[in-house]
């Protein structure tokens, strides 16, 4: 008696964790084509993780100092990479063209919000330094500055770095007058007079 099992794995469909899932539609949504590499990525995902209470359940963030680190993305990273979904091409995480498929499929089932928050956070981190990010992971993510313990770079330049990001159009006012250390209304004047506003 002769079964065909050639086709039995091509058919079964791939199941992915909330976590492969918000990797490959966050390199899925890099409509910009940022140069994403596991640094940036691990920091993505950190960010997402605070509006994503099951993500959350699905990580063990390690923070010292300035890098944040878990080796869950990494093993997903590396199951991700031998399953063909996404390569490193000049150490930047990028899709496959079966990763893209993937990617496509799963966009479709998230919802609004989680696609907004996934779009949010790449926008945050288009276009900006690694000290404009830690500036808002410092001044704005709760716990992280007990986790990283004082980052005096960041916290001498914490003025210069929520007027660039408030510059940009990545955080608001309110969110830069906290990461500058001032009331809203004193760091409006400090703009002001930096003809700014």
């Amino acid at each position: 008696m002769k079964t065909n099992t050639t086709n039995i794995f091509e058919t079964l469909k791939e199941e992915f964790t909330l976590l492969e899932k918000i990797i490959l539609v966050l390199l899925y949504l890099n409509r910009n084509n940022q140069k994403i590499d596991n640094l940036r990525l691990t920091k993505m995902i950190f960010l997402i993780s605070y509006d994503i209470k099951e993500l959350r359940e699905e990580l063990d963030f390690k923070i010292y100092k300035t890098e944040i680190y878990d080796q869950n993305i990494n093993d997903i990273l590396d199951g991700l990479k031998q399953d063909g979904f996404i390569k490193i091409k000049n150490k930047y995480i990028v899709l496959t063209e079966k990763g893209i498929e993937e990617a496509e499929k799963i966009f479709k089932e998230f919802s609004e919000r989680e696609r907004d928050i996934l779009e949010e956070v790449l926008d945050l981190f288009d276009g900006t330094t690694d000290d404009e990010i830690l500036a808002v992971f410092y001044f704005k993510v709760p716990g992280f500055s007990e986790l990283s313990g004082p980052l005096p770079k960041i916290i001498k330049n914490r003025k210069k770095l929520a007027i660039s990001l408030y510059k940009k159009g990545k955080i608001s006012i309110g969110a830069a007058s906290e990461i500058a250390g001032m009331n809203i209304k004193d760091f409006m004047e400090m703009l002001k007079k930096k003809n700014m506003i």
